[in-house]
């Protein structure tokens, strides 16, 4: 049964000329008169003919492919992010190969290494925390260019917003609101980094300005509010006012769950979150939240990576956050 892609041997035939000059046509025009190259394209349109990029990857010895890995597509925040940097790789002539790890330090791992074996040129990938990871320990023996996105670190080049100093200024909204005892959930500390520092800005800004330590909850998932710890912690006798929540997926989780135990937000209970994602805009009433900028995120490490690449080096860059006040934060008497 004949081949249904056609070849470059077809191609030859066709326009009766060696297959090694039909492969000069895509890969060395400049050796070949103007009207040999135009039959030869023209005869590759007709048959629906495809340079293969592999192939021209091996000879020339550039993937122009970088990689990109992330802890999950489900929360829209690295989905943003994705469509950032894959916009700008494609504007410099770069596809974006795309690997999750699912908060797994050994998924993380292998998934780094997969994207070694592709022959990617470079990488962009947010890790647990970059100042334990095997991971970038492994990058950094093998050479590979890459940048961090919501990582940070003084180690590695990185694009993130300022989460500590973020995560205490929503506790400065949250006091100017009438709340002081407050209360941060979030996942696992120990798969993210962003998470813990977030934690720690909120308990800095909070000892700052004379506030009851707040109390922290976390949760078995980074996205998803467990019903029993949640009251657990509404059981307490001096309960918190107001959760801060670590990225908005959980957030719109605790609210969810909150229901389920017959509390109404804000009346009841106050809920934010950080990341600013657009479905929080759509919620009744709109989340309260940390807002950073995803997609420039995804865009500027991109640009840090293609600067590396090119001769140049990576900068650290943190881009400037904002509140997004909603309508899940009431506003208390002040004492």
């Amino acid at each position: 049964m004949p081949s249904s892609r056609p070849s470059l041997v077809q191609i030859a035939e066709r326009v009766g000329v060696s297959p090694a000059t039909v492969s000069r046509a895509f890969n060395r025009p400049e050796l070949l008169s103007d009207a040999t190259r135009e039959r030869i394209l023209a005869t590759a349109r007709q048959l629906g003919f495809r340079p293969s990029k592999v192939g021209s990857s091996l000879r020339s010895g550039s993937t122009r492919t970088l990689g990109l890995l992330l802890p999950t597509m489900s929360n829209p925040v690295f989905a943003a992010c994705f469509e950032g940097a894959e916009e700008r790789a494609l504007k410099a002539g770069y596809s974006v190969m795309l690997a999750t790890t699912g908060y797994d330090s050994r998924r993380e791992r292998a998934a780094a290494r997969s994207l070694l074996d592709h022959r990617v040129e470079g990488m962009i990938l947010t890790v647990a925390d970059p100042a334990c990871s095997a991971t970038l320990a492994e990058l950094t023996a093998s050479g590979l260019p890459f940048v961090l996105a919501y990582n940070e670190s003084d180690r590695h080049p990185f694009v993130s917003v300022d989460n500590r100093a973020a995560a205490g200024d929503m506790v400065e909204h949250l006091v100017a609101s009438g709340h002081r005892r407050l209360a941060m959930v979030s996942g696992p500390l120990d798969a993210s980094d962003r998470a813990s520092t977030r934690l720690d800005g909120v308990l800095e800004r909070a000892a700052r300005l004379g506030l009851p330590v707040p109390t922290h909850v976390s949760m078995p998932r980074h996205t998803a509010a467990d019903r029993a710890r949640l009251r657990s912690l509404l059981s307490s006798p001096r309960p918190p006012t107001a959760l801060f929540c670590s990225n908005d997926l959980l957030a719109a989780s605790v609210i969810a769950e909150l229901a389920t135990l017959g509390l109404r937000v804000p009346d009841d209970l106050s809920v934010c979150g950080f990341d600013g994602m657009a479905f929080g805009a759509l919620m009744v009433p709109s989340l309260a939240s940390v807002h950073q900028p995803s997609t420039e995120i995804g865009s500027q490490a991109c640009h840090e990576l293609l600067n590396a690449l090119t001769g140049g080096s990576s900068r650290s860059v943190r881009l400037p956050h904002r509140l997004s006040e909603g309508g899940t934060v009431a506003r208390l008497p002040v004492d």
